[in-house]
């Protein structure tokens, strides 16, 4: 694969039935409506960005990426709030070029820090953030509220 016929924008509502389908493949099965509500709100709040990498008009894969505050210190903070890379195209570079623009465009959001959760489950990811100088600081608690 010649990895420089490849790009990385901004994604837009027409990626719903993709991004649905990347979700899918991430382990959260959604519909491409589901994907359209989402987005319909995700999109307008400039705290939030997609980005999508594109080899041959394909979208390849995504990153999603929120903007918080410390509470702890001044200033903010960017979260990979989603990362993945369709399992046809993995292993070629797409997912640390996502990363890399992720982390781009959250320096010039004045971020001071880019964090994520990865799920105990994904070795190969933790492997994978640790390959791009990402540290394993803590564990991630939750309690689902339905």
């Amino acid at each position: 694969m010649n990895m420089s016929t490849y790009a990385i924008r901004k994604a837009g509502i027409e990626d719903s039935g993709d991004l649905a389908y990347l979700m899918g493949e991430l382990g959260y099965p959604t519909l491409q409506e589901e994907m359209e509500e989402r987005l319909s709100f995700l999109l307008q709040d400039g705290s939030y960005a997609c980005f999508v990498s594109c080899y041959e008009e394909r979208i390849t894969g995504m990153i999603g990426l929120a903007i918080g505050r410390y509470f702890e210190k001044n200033g903010t903070y960017a979260r990979i709030t989603a990362l993945v890379v369709s399992e046809e195209f993995r292993g070629n570079g797409f997912g640390k070029a996502l990363v890399h623009y992720g982390e781009e465009w959250a320096k010039e959001q004045g971020c001071t820090a880019i964090l994520l959760n990865s799920g105990k489950h994904r070795t190969d990811t933790h492997d994978f953030y640790r390959s791009l100088d990402y540290d394993d600081t803590g564990l991630r608690f939750i309690k689902v509220m339905l």
